[in-house]
C-alpha cells in the first residue's frame, strides 16, 4: 500500500462494498427514512457516496417531490 492510499479514507475501488444485499438487509434504506421522509416532500442526499439511500429516497418522494442528490 502506497502512502497516498494510506490517506484515503474510503477509496472508489471499494465503493461497491458500501451497497449490497448484506448491508440492505441490516439497514433498510426504506425502513430507516420512512418516520422522515414522504411523498411529496423536497429531500437533499449530501455526500451521498455511491448513493445507498439514494435512490430509495427519490422513489419515495415520488413524482410530486424534489431530490437533489450533491455527491
Amino acid at each position: 500500500m502506497s502512502k497516498v492510499d494510506a490517506l484515503r479514507v474510503c477509496p472508489v475501488e471499494r465503493a461497491g462494498g458500501l451497497d449490497n444485499w448484506v448491508r440492505r438487509w441490516l439497514q433498510n434504506p426504506r425502513k430507516f427514512l420512512a418516520p422522515y421522509v414522504s411523498k411529496g416532500m423536497t429531500v437533499l442526499d449530501m455526500g451521498c457516496g455511491p448513493g445507498f439511500f439514494s435512490l430509495e429516497m427519490a422513489s419515495m418522494v415520488g413524482v410530486s417531490g424534489d431530490f437533489l442528490r450533491l455527491a
